[in-house]
């Protein structure tokens, strides 16, 4: 091997290790961004939708058992 084809292939190793390393900060950033996203804080404070209905509203529900036959009432509830 000649002087000539030592130096292309030292420069030709040396691309592909940048090459390599680039690839390697890619996916280190990305491993932790995944990371983050399952464990990290969770997004359970969202904003209540003022149209949604709630499931612990009890204000509806005591009208909606008068409208209920007693029988009716305590077998739902």
């Amino acid at each position: 091997m000649t002087e000539k084809e030592t130096l292309a292939l030292i420069e030709m190793l040396k691309a592909n290790n940048e090459e390599l390393l680039k690839q390697v900060a890619l996916l280190t950033e990305q491993v932790a961004y995944l990371t983050n996203k399952l464990y990290g804080k969770s997004s359970e404070k969202r904003a209540v939708n003022p149209d949604q209905l709630s499931l612990f509203e009890e204000d509806n529900a005591s009208q909606d058992d008068e409208d209920l036959p007693s029988h009716y009432r305590n077998y739902y509830l």
